[in-house]
């Protein structure tokens, strides 16, 4: 599926479901681009203050994307 994904990312030991939500709230994401990202094995974990939270369960990492600009929802 095609995401609209913030470029950041947590992965390795940071990717924990508790850490992407306490980085969702308090990451400044309009400093940060967003782009077109073709993710497989996504899945959807929350919303937090406007901001949807991904698992991607193939890669084992955490994404972001604005919670109004998705597709395929």
């Amino acid at each position: 599926m095609e995401y609209n994904a913030y470029a950041f990312i947590l992965e390795y030991h940071n990717a924990i479901e508790e850490r992407a939500i306490a980085v969702a709230r308090g990451m400044v994401w309009s400093e940060i681009e967003t782009t077109p990202s073709t993710i497989v094995h996504a899945r959807y974990v929350d919303t937090v203050n406007g901001i949807d939270i991904y698992y991607d369960c193939g890669a084992d990492y955490y994404f972001f994307c604005p919670a109004d600009e998705q597709e395929g929802e």
